[in-house]
């Protein structure tokens, strides 16, 4: 659970003795080792060393109200824990420390920038304290200012490798689509352009045997005249062949 401890003193009284008395004797071995332009103070929960404002006034890229930290010592629930964040950034060092630390014949049980421990008789001071000299807070520094910038680069190549430029056939297929009419859906709904298709005209009885009734070479009337002049203008009807409603 994470301490909502505002000092030191506060997170320390919080502990269980045999807790207390293994983070008291780590952070003793710190202190005597530590860059004296680092400020000791309780951050994320845990006791933090950290570069203050007035070395590093950018603060912690996360969190820039806050100072940038560079080493956090915290009692967790099965171990006790020591983040070193500069072996997280060199590789060399991180490497160095893998070959000391086993050389002493311990256990060395770490993360990318962890190193998880149940008691400090598993730590090999000796070689914790060469870790702390080859990290002065301006070395650390330098590594965490390349490593912005490292991270920066490759999230901008990252972006710009994903993004597919459009091939010419694929832009050109989509500017002709774009052109190509389609009837019911024209802008503004033009109706030259949706215009259905004119109904077939009723065939009338007179015009199925033979073709179109016609006298005399003369078309027959439509509309309003063809009502009035319908009689005159058809042929006599033949035999078995249906009356108009008219006649």
């Amino acid at each position: 659970m994470r301490s909502t401890a505002d000092t030191v003193a506060e997170y320390l009284a919080e502990l269980t003795p045999e807790r207390r008395e293994g983070i008291q004797r780590l952070r003793e071995e710190l202190k005597r080792h530590l860059d004296p332009l680092l400020e000791e103070v309780m951050q994320y929960g845990m006791i933090t060393y950290v570069v203050p404002h007035r070395v590093y006034p950018p603060g912690y890229h996360c969190r820039p109200t806050d100072p940038l930290p560079f080493l956090s010592l915290a009692s967790q629930k099965n171990n006790l824990a020591l983040y070193v964040m500069a072996i997280s950034m060199d590789r060399q060092l991180s490497a160095w420390l893998d070959k000391a630390w086993k050389a002493t014949g311990r256990r060395l049980d770490r993360g990318e920038c962890c190193i998880r421990f149940r008691s400090p008789d598993e730590i090999p001071f000796e070689v914790l304290a060469e870790l702390l000299k080859k990290m002065d807070v301006r070395d650390y520094l330098r590594l965490y200012e390349i490593s912005r910038k490292t991270s920066a680069k490759a999230r901008g190549t990252t972006k710009t490798a994903g993004t597919k430029p459009k091939s010419p056939t694929r832009a050109a297929g989509h500017h002709h689509q774009a052109k190509t009419k389609t009837p019911g859906n024209s802008p503004a709904g033009n109706p030259q352009e949706t215009e259905p298709a004119a109904p077939a005209r009723r065939t009338n009885h007179r015009e199925t045997e033979g073709g179109t009734a016609t006298r005399r070479g003369k078309q027959p009337a439509t509309g309003a005249k063809s009502r009035g002049t319908s009689k005159s203008a058809a042929s006599p009807r033949r035999r078995g062949s249906r009356p108009s409603d008219r006649d």
